[in-house]
């Protein structure tokens, strides 16, 4: 279960809190007990701050939540084209099984080796749309696009990435396959390359050698450090995408960070998670440098509120105006008065002061 503590934290641009009871002068007549002088009330300034209100939670620092990596498996006619594809989606006659798989920690980058079926490789390229269909040329859409902007990348041809799937398409795609060591068909079919957002680290394997390459193969990560933190329906409130969020380490170094998603948990997958959280956010470190090679557990702030260089008094000095609203009552001169003020944020026991008769450096009365 995910314990949640509730926080606020105040930075102070300028700070000036005063005790201003003296040491009292005490008289004494003949041989009466002594009489005190009434003491001055305790005050303290207006102070110029940055106000910040957070919620806490625990979250654990690796890469981020593995996410699975599936291949769809080639059939006849499966490439939208009518035209049929290969059984094994690589121009040949095999059974699709896998016959190797990268090792687990490892990092492929665009252009490299995923896994192998059949011996032959299903290779990683960068883009949000998958492979659901045979590109071949006269095929029109955002995945011929999306491909002919890795071929680019990859220095395979001097092409300008347009929807169109072209003769100088196919060129480009047969200098890339002649360089993988695969048949030159200027084809792509389903199953013979799986796109990602970026580089990937391999998670875990969810298949063997040997098995049918069909459905998920694998999970994976990004490659850089990444916070996750279990949620439940409460905290997912707070912590939207691109909330900001500031990672305590275990040596105590801070580092900032944004929500870069929020993911439900599937309800077989809860136990696992722990307690009664539904969600897992992922944290994207903004300078992933101070978290290379670090792994554990984290703290982590979400930023709900935070309001910057903003006049401030204690909570305990706002006092309720019979004619409704709030006041401070500020010492002048040795003489006090009760001056009405419109409050904003409040955090770490002092509340936000809207500019009005209150000025920085003004003494108000707070409880002895």
């Amino acid at each position: 279960m995910t314990v949640l503590k509730r926080r606020t934290v105040v930075t102070a641009v300028l700070v000036a809190t005063v005790g201003a009871a003296a040491t009292a002068a005490v008289a004494y007549r003949g041989r009466g007990a002594p009489r005190p002088q009434r003491l001055p009330p305790r005050t303290v300034q207006v102070a110029l701050m940055d106000l910040v209100d957070f919620e806490e939670a625990d979250g654990e620092l690796g890469f981020g939540e593995a996410v699975p990596l599936r291949r769809i498996r080639s059939e006849p006619d499966s490439g939208g084209t009518g035209e049929p594809a290969e059984p094994d989606g690589q121009g040949g006659e095999g059974q699709q099984l896998i016959t190797w798989l990268p090792p687990v920690g490892s990092t492929v980058a665009r252009g490299g080796p995923l896994f192998r079926v059949d011996d032959q490789p299903v290779t990683l390229l960068f883009g949000q749309l998958p492979t659901y269909r045979r590109l071949t040329v006269g095929v029109k859409g955002g995945d011929v696009k999306q491909l002919e902007e890795n071929l680019r990348a990859m220095h395979f041809g001097d092409l300008t990435p347009d929807e169109s799937f072209t003769t100088r398409t196919a060129t480009a795609l047969k200098r890339w396959q002649r360089a993988l060591g695969v048949d030159d068909t200027g084809v792509i079919d389903p199953g013979q390359v799986v796109f990602a957002p970026a580089a990937i680290r391999i998670a875990t394997h969810t298949v063997r050698v040997g098995d049918l390459a069909d459905g998920e193969i694998l999970r994976y990560t990004g490659t850089a450090g990444a916070v996750t933190v279990p949620l439940t329906a409460r905290q997912q409130g707070f912590a939207e995408v691109g909330t900001r969020v500031v990672v305590t380490l275990r040596g105590g170094e801070t580092v900032d960070g944004t929500v870069e998603r929020v993911n439900a948990i599937p309800p077989d997958k809860a136990a696992e998670a722990g307690g009664d959280s539904t969600a897992v956010a992922t944290v994207k470190i903004a300078n992933p440098a101070k978290t290379k090679g670090q792994q554990g557990p984290v703290t982590v702030r979400f930023i709900v509120k935070e309001r910057g260089n903003v006049l401030t008094v204690p909570v305990v000095a706002l006092v309720a105006l019979a004619e409704g609203g709030y006041g401070v009552q500020v010492l002048e001169a040795g003489n006090t008065r009760f001056v009405a003020v419109e409050t904003g944020l409040f955090a770490n026991g002092r509340v936000e002061i809207k500019p009005g008769e209150l000025t920085v450096g003004a003494f108000v009365v707070v409880p002895t």
